[in-house]
């Protein structure tokens, strides 16, 4: 084989590696990608990281898990930040208490990089902690700080959404403590006629607690008693 012939068989050899390359990152992007898409199902999916509360991981973990807002429950997923070590989490809303958006906590080394006015703005309730029974019917709290919406304010602005998607799909209903609230308020009691029971099953439809069948169907108990 001539210089000629072994330089393009070179530049053929270097052309194939560059590709296999390329193809490979594209590859993971694409997965990367399919990894932070909403699940099949999903009212809403954000992006939020590790602060603590499970008891597999009891430190705050860095990157990227999938909140997903199901018809039943909650599902965190991960994505090819967080893959290496977690496996994912599901929680029932008929064993959820309402969760909290609650301020973020500012790290040591924030404390020590900014100025009082950074803090102050630093301040966001972009956090969520959600209390739930676990399997076990141990009260526990799962927090997690919001990273969809890029800075601190977008964040916090992304956690009002988030409470208003669970209000506009009547997914507050479906949480332990509030299915406790409706079905006390259905019972009459000798302090309560069906009249001050009607009032307040109209407030907690009002709240977005009761579904306009739920509230219905409760009232119809209630008239049938008077």
């Amino acid at each position: 084989m001539g210089l000629a012939d072994k330089l393009k068989s070179g530049i053929s050899k270097a052309q194939e590696i560059a590709k296999d390359s390329i193809d490979k990152v594209k590859a993971s992007n694409a997965e990367a990608k399919a990894m932070k898409a909403p699940l099949e199902g999903s009212i809403e999916r954000y992006g939020v990281t590790y602060v603590g509360g499970l008891t597999q991981y009891p430190t705050k973990k860095s990157g990227e898990i999938g909140l997903n807002i199901m018809p039943d429950r909650f599902i965190f997923t991960a994505t090819s930040t967080t893959m290496d070590w977690f496996t994912g989490f599901e929680i029932p809303y008929d064993r959820i208490k309402n969760p909290e958006i609650v301020e973020r906590t500012i790290s040591n080394t924030e404390m020590l990089l900014s100025s009082s006015e950074n803090l102050n703005s630093m301040q966001q309730k972009n956090n969520i902690e959600i209390t739930y029974d676990n399997e076990e019917g141990i009260e526990a709290v799962l927090r997690v700080e919001m990273l969809t919406g890029t800075t601190i304010y977008g964040q916090a602005g992304k956690c009002r959404e988030f409470m208003d998607k669970l209000r506009q799909n009547r997914i507050l209903s479906k949480f332990k403590s509030n299915e406790d609230k409706a079905s006390a308020a259905a019972q009459q009691t000798p302090q309560d006629d069906p009249i001050t029971q009607l009032k307040k099953l109209a407030e907690l439809k009002d709240m977005g607690i009761l579904s306009e069948e739920e509230f219905n169907a409760k009232k119809s108990e209630l008239l049938a008693k008077m």
